[in-house]
């Protein structure tokens, strides 16, 4: 156990010093990671929020990781929030590290494996009609993980590891960033309305039309983009569901 909880703590510092993998590790109440959504992806401008447990087995066992925040990812849940990656089953070892973990997670983001999923509807969509996929996981991007004032306010993306067992002979938590430390604003200017195209005005009022009809509204236009905006399509789809 004292072995154990030494590598955590070296694994910890060794992330603090390293500033080249831009993560940044600290002590902290909490079992959630806010990590960032990766540039130039569908997850871009989001707050992810990720659940991580060191069990008492660890690091013989890898951690157990999964998204809080709903991700459209192939290799995600898009119920559970269950995250399909190699290093997290099989292709554990006990020489990966906390570090290792977090990156592997985030450049999952950037490079999806649809032919290894965890939600088969997902990676159909990404092989097959990339566009709508595209679409899609913006959409929730901007619906499920929108940065809160707070976050704005903290502009690191945090990293937040929950240690199960028994936490008295060391650090029971652990945050770390991929991020480098960037000084916080006095305050964030509120962004500015998006002034919308005759094609998203259109978009807005059949994602208006199923709502009225009593679906929600996030529902409603995830549906309607997998029907390429053929209302009575994803009406269809929407009672079948």
């Amino acid at each position: 156990m004292a072995g154990r909880l030494r590598r955590i703590q070296k694994e910890i510092a060794d992330c603090q010093r390293d500033q080249a993998s831009l993560i940044d590790l600290q002590v902290e109440d909490g079992n959630i990671m806010h990590m960032k959504g990766p540039p130039g992806t569908p997850y871009e401008g989001g707050m992810f929020q990720v659940d991580i447990v060191l069990s008492d087995t660890y690091p013989f066992q890898p951690p157990k990781v999964k998204f809080d925040t709903k991700v459209y990812h192939p290799n995600v849940s898009s119920q559970t929030g269950v995250i399909c990656l190699d290093i997290l089953k099989q292709q554990w070892s006990p020489v990966l590290t906390i570090s290792s973990t977090l990156l592997s997670v985030q450049s999952l983001l950037c490079t999806p494996e649809p032919n290894d999923p965890q939600d088969a509807q997902v990676a159909s969509q990404y092989l097959n009609d990339h566009a709508v996929f595209l679409e899609t996981a913006r959409f929730w991007t901007e619906c499920y993980a929108k940065p809160t004032a707070e976050d704005a306010l903290r502009p690191n993306g945090q990293h937040v590891l929950s240690q199960k067992g028994n936490t008295n002979n060391g650090p029971g938590f652990a945050s770390a960033s991929n991020y480098q430390q960037q000084p916080s604003p006095a305050f964030v200017t509120p962004p500015a309305a998006p002034v919308l195209s005759q094609e998203e005005l259109e978009k807005q009022r059949k994602v208006q039309e199923l709502v009225e009809m009593g679906f929600p509204a996030d529902r409603a236009r995830t549906f309607l983009i997998r029907a390429k905006w053929k209302t009575e399509e994803a009406l269809e789809d929407l009672l079948s569901s």
